[in-house]
C-alpha cells in the first residue's frame, strides 16, 4: 500500500500543503475547525508528520541531548531520564541519551559534538573538563547541569549539596555515639570529582573525630568489597561506622560484613547514599537524593531557555534528607566516647 504524502492530506480535506503542514504542528493562524478537518484527514489515510523535515525548515529539532556518565541503566540516571522526559513529553520534545562511560565514548562524544548537532539544547549530569566546557560553549545552545562542580559555562544547574548532605551522615552517627569513621569510594574513574569524601572530611575533623581512612571498591562483580572490607577489619583501630559514597558501596560493605561475621549495626554501623528502595526495602540507612526531582528541574530550566523565558533561579539546590534504618545502631559501648 502506498505511503500517504501531504499532498493526500491536503487533498483529502480541500486546503493547501502549507496549512496541512501548519495544522499538524499546531501553529497559530489555522482556524479550529480546519485544523480538526486536518487531523481527520490525517488520521483516515495514517499520515504522520516528519520531524526531520520539520526540523529542517524550522531550524528546530525538539530534541533534547542528556549527556550522562556511566551506565545509562544505573539508578541515578535512570531517575534523571524519567524527570526529564515527564517534562519533555509533555511539551512535545523528544529525548536523546548519550553515554559516556569511559574514556573512548567520552572523546567521540566532543570531538564529533560540532558535526553531531541535531539537538536544541543539552544537559550534562557530570562534571567537565576546561576544554569540554569550551567545546559545548561553542555550540551556542542552551546548556544545564545536573550535580556538576563547575557552573560557569552553563545556562543553568540543578545539585545537591554533597557536602552538606555528607555532613548531615556524620553528624547523625556521631549522635549515636560513633567517634571514628571510614569512608567506602567507589572504584576510581577518570572524573570521579566530587565533593562527597570532602564533606565527609570536613565534618570529621569540625567534630573531633577519628578518620581511619579511606577504602576504594573493586570492579570485582561478585565481591566488589571483598578487599576494602579485608583492609578495613585489618586496622589497628577499627572504625565503628562506615559511610559509603553510594548505596551500591554501603550494601556491597554489608553484604561483605556480614559475610565474615561482624554484626551490622551491633559491630559496626554502615550508612549509605541515594536511598534507592530497593536498599531501603533491605534496610540500608541512607542519604536521599531525589533524583527524579531534579531530572524534571533540569528539563524545565531547559524549556524556559529555549522558549525565552528568563531563569528566576538559575541555579536551583535541592535538598536531601536522610532515611533511617536498619544499618546504623548506637556505636558498641566499648567504643562510645
Amino acid at each position: 500500500m502506498k505511503k500517504a504524502t501531504i499532498e493526500d492530506v491536503a487533498l483529502k480535506a480541500g486546503v493547501s500543503t502549507f496549512t496541512v503542514s501548519r495544522a499538524l504542528r499546531d501553529k497559530e493562524h489555522v482556524a479550529p475547525a480546519t485544523k480538526q478537518r486536518v487531523i481527520e484527514a490525517a488520521k483516515a489515510l495514517n499520515y504522520t508528520i516528519s520531524r526531520s523535515a520539520t526540523a529542517l525548515a524550522s531550524g528546530c529539532t525538539r530534541r533534547i541531548a542528556l549527556l550522562v556518565c556511566e551506565s545509562i541503566a544505573a539508578w541515578f540516571n535512570g531517575e534523571i531520564q524519567e524527570g526529564i522526559y515527564d517534562v519533555l513529553s509533555q511539551n512535545k520534545y523528544d529525548l536523546l541519551i548519550y553515554r559516556a562511560s569511559n574514556e573512548t565514548e567520552r572523546r567521540h562524544f566532543f570531538d564529533n559534538l560540532p558535526a553531531d548537532r541535531n539537538a536544541d539544547a543539552l544537559i550534562v549530569s557530570f562534571s567537565l573538563t576546561d576544554d569540554e566546557q569550551h567545546a559545548v560553549s561553542s555550540m551556542g545552545m542552551p546548556i544545564v547541569t545536573i550535580n556538576a562542580l563547575n557552573q560557569d559555562y552553563c545556562h543553568g544547574s540543578v545539585r545537591i549539596d554533597d557536602m552538606q548532605a555528607e555532613g548531615d551522615a556524620i553528624r547523625y552517627l556521631s549522635a549515636l555515639g560513633h567517634a571514628k569513621f571510614c569512608f567506602v569510594d567507589r572504584p576510581s574513574h577518570p572524573w570521579g570529582q566530587d565533593n562527597r569524601i570532602d564533606g565527609y572530611r570536613n565534618t570529621v575533623f569540625s567534630l573531633g573525630l577519628t578518620d581511619c581512612g579511606t577504602f576504594e571498591l573493586t570492579s570485582d562483580p561478585d565481591r566488589p568489597a571483598k578487599h576494602a572490607t579485608a583492609q578495613i577489619l585489618a586496622l589497628p583501630q577499627r572504625p565503628t561506622a562506615i559511610c559509603g559514597w553510594s548505596d551500591d558501596c554501603a550494601f556491597a560493605i554489608v553484604h561483605e560484613l556480614r559475610r565474615v561475621g561482624i554484626r551490622v549495626p551491633d559491630d559496626m554501623s554502615v550508612i549509605g547514599f541515594d536511598a534507592i528502595p530497593s536498599y531501603r526495602l533491605a534496610g540500608l540507612t541512607s542519604v536521599m537524593q531525589p533524583a527524579h526531582d531534579i531530572g524534571r528541574i533540569a528539563a524545565q530550566k531547559i524549556l524556559d531557555l529555549l522558549e525565552g523565558r528568563q531563569l528566576e533561579t538559575p541555579h536551583t539546590i535541592v535538598p536531601t534528607q536522610l532515611i533511617p534504618g536498619d544499618t546504623t545502631g548506637p556505636a558498641p559501648q566499648r567504643d562510645a566516647n
